[in-house]
């Protein structure tokens, strides 16, 4: 079952919004060294991460098994949401948002519902459980990008 990915999911829906209002707007928005993305587009990464798995959840319950487990271009999306000129606030208020709508779409699924298979790119097979638990996982790895002092177990 999902038990400790749906607490995990709720602790971080508290602790996120915190560590994040800790920065200013210049802050979220400066880029890291080297480049990379800021806080505020790792922020919003994750806000499309969360469009296209919340999608995927839903769908793989209706849809004929297995479901294929369509990619996207992050980068295009980086760059069609405009997140490096994006409002603070504005994004992390979708974060929330999205997350919460994931957390009723997941915290009530079946042994059954868990079990439903999703095919990826490379041919392998994945469990709807499998995929919601990366979910988080990915989640957690951009966390720690973004709050290296703060630990997201």
């Amino acid at each position: 079952m999902l038990t400790s990915t749906i607490t995990e999911l709720q602790s971080l829906l508290a602790a996120v919004p915190a560590a994040y209002n800790r920065l200013t707007p210049e802050e979220a928005a400066a880029p890291r060294p080297g480049g990379k993305w800021s806080c505020l587009q790792l922020l919003g990464h994750l806000c499309d991460s969360a469009i296209n798995n919340l999608t995927r959840f839903i769908k793989v319950q209706y849809e004929p098994q297995p479901l294929l487990l369509t990619y996207y271009d992050q980068n295009e999306w980086m760059t069609a949401q405009q997140y490096a000129s994006a409002p603070h606030d504005e994004i992390l208020t979708l974060w929330i948002s999205l997350n919460q709508s994931i957390l009723r779409a997941v915290s009530r699924l079946s042994a059954e519902q868990l079990a439903l298979l999703l095919l990826r790119n490379d041919g392998t097979m994945v469990t709807l459980q499998w995929l919601v638990e990366d979910y988080l996982d990915h989640m957690k790895h951009h966390l720690r990008q973004m709050f290296p002092d703060q630990d997201w177990v």
